[in-house]
């Protein structure tokens, strides 16, 4: 066997083992990307529920917002009912502070409503948004992926060529020992 056929199988064996790992290798890397995509839009699933779904009338702010409402209202009250004691009052006075209480509370509670369609509606917005970058990083893995395989396919054909185009088709010189 002469040394060019040799180096010709030779450049042929490393050529495809080095496709083959390579194929291996971006096979192993693919499946964790594909791993990672799913996690990340579990995550972003989970995010949009817990923020979307959540009770915006439950969060701290909102709590507070109603109990400061509340305390205020039972302070005025206390103290109309000290003044109706001291000064008198007619039924209608009561009546009318009371009215203007339940307003209060009514624009306390439409306010948090109003607020609550806007948090929602920029939950909304950013979970439109994530999920087109989601699926914008998928659609450039795939292509990426394509380009690679066809890659993979043009080098290990032109390895093969390479390897038959080394070998001395009929020129062949035989050592005769």
């Amino acid at each position: 066997m002469s040394a060019s056929m040799f180096l010709a199988g030779l450049n042929g064996a490393l050529g495809l083992y080095s496709s083959v790992k390579g194929i291996f290798d971006s096979a192993k890397e693919s499946s964790r990307q594909k791993r990672l995509r799913r996690l990340a839009k579990a995550e972003e699933d989970g995010w949009y529920k817990r923020n979307y779904y959540g009770n915006y009338l439950d969060n701290s702010a909102s709590r507070a917002a109603i109990k400061r409402v509340e305390n205020s209202l039972r302070r005025q009250s206390e103290q109309s009912r000290a003044f109706s004691a001291i000064h008198g009052t007619t039924p209608e006075n009561v009546l009318a502070r009371n009215e203007q209480g339940l307003r209060t509370v009514e624009n306390l509670y439409t306010n948090l409503a109003s607020r609550a369609d806007d948090h929602k509606m920029r939950v909304d917005a950013i979970h439109r948004q994530n999920r087109q970058a989601l699926l914008a990083n998928d659609m450039s893995a795939s292509q990426n992926s394509e380009k690679r395989a066809a890659g993979l396919a043009s080098n290990g054909l032109n390895l093969l060529q390479n390897a038959l185009l080394g070998v001395e088709w009929g020129k062949e010189k035989h050592d005769e020992n």
